[in-house]
């Protein structure tokens, strides 16, 4: 039997990114996630990226390489890390602020984590990725000093 693993991370964007690119973003990883066999979330907000990846150890601790050598990552920090018994994603998506492109709110990755104070799996509920997925919707990370992000148990 495959041991499942659950990793989140938090990273700071290089540059501010698009609309168009972040669905670029989605679109290329749901196909090389898919591939691999990891599934997730990716949360784009305030020029900061948080990533719930889940699946075969070894898958995601490949997914974790590539994304540290993304040159649109820069201070990527692996936050948690724990062992699962099952997916608690289906698939791959990622949820960012308010596209302006309505065909967006269809692509079948997009997720309304980021405006809704729900959507996240019920399987989640209690566990690291679960507060800290709540603490990052719920922070203005943009007026933030990188050195002052600091992670505390007060997830919204």
């Amino acid at each position: 039997m495959t041991t499942l693993v659950s990793l989140v991370y938090m990273s700071v964007a290089v540059d501010e990114l698009t609309d168009a690119e972040l669905v670029g973003l989605l679109r290329d990883a749901r196909l090389t996630n898919d591939a691999l066999g990891v599934s997730g979330l990716l949360v784009a907000k305030g020029g900061r990226f948080m990533q719930v990846l889940e699946g075969p150890e070894w898958s995601v601790e490949d997914r974790f390489s590539a994304i540290k050598a993304d040159p649109r990552h820069q201070d990527v920090r692996s936050l948690s890390m724990e062992r699962i018994d099952a997916r608690r994603f289906d698939g791959w998506s990622m949820a960012f602020g308010n596209p302006t492109d309505a065909d967006v709110r269809d692509d079948p990755g997009f997720s309304t984590f980021l405006e809704r104070r729900s959507g996240l799996p019920k399987a989640l509920a209690g566990s690291p990725a679960d507060w800290l997925l709540r603490w990052f919707r719920s922070r203005d990370l943009r007026a933030v000093p990188d050195e002052q992000v600091t992670l505390a148990r007060t997830a919204a």
